[in-house]
């Protein structure tokens, strides 16, 4: 053997390369884990959730006042497996004219409806600040 064999002069750069490949596929994989919204149907939203989080205005305005006056405060008041409501959803992406659009059917009782988050739709309006 020489001397190069028996020092590990050749091997550093190997272990190195097998450090950091752990390293990277850990910070890879965490970084998929900290995506926590979905954009499938796995919340429970109903049609009018859909269209808040989409910011489709036509499409609210037209849910809500087709609704039958009984069904509105139902319709309105509806929570995701997440607690948050219509309102809270279009409050949260920060679609100015929707949540505008929306307050008008709301009381005041219904628009303080709280998430699971511990927040309601007023909340989440004021911590988006300059958007809305």
């Amino acid at each position: 053997m020489d001397a190069k064999g028996q020092s590990g002069e050749g091997q550093g750069p190997p272990k190195a390369e097998a450090m950091d490949t752990p390293r990277a596929a850990q910070v890879a994989t965490t970084r998929r884990k900290k995506m926590t919204k979905q954009l499938t149907g796995k919340r429970d939203d109903t049609a009018l959730h859909g269209a808040a989080r989409a910011g489709q205005l036509a499409a609210v305005k037209e849910m809500l006042s087709g609704a039958p006056p009984g069904e509105l405060g139902a319709l309105l008041s509806k929570q995701n497996q997440a607690g948050e409501t219509p309102l809270f959803v279009a409050a949260e992406y920060g679609y100015v004219a929707l949540v505008s659009e929306m307050i008008k059917y709301h009381d005041v009782a219904t628009a303080c409806i709280k998430a699971r988050s511990g927040y309601d739709a007023l909340h989440i309006a004021a911590k988006q600040g300059d958007r809305l």
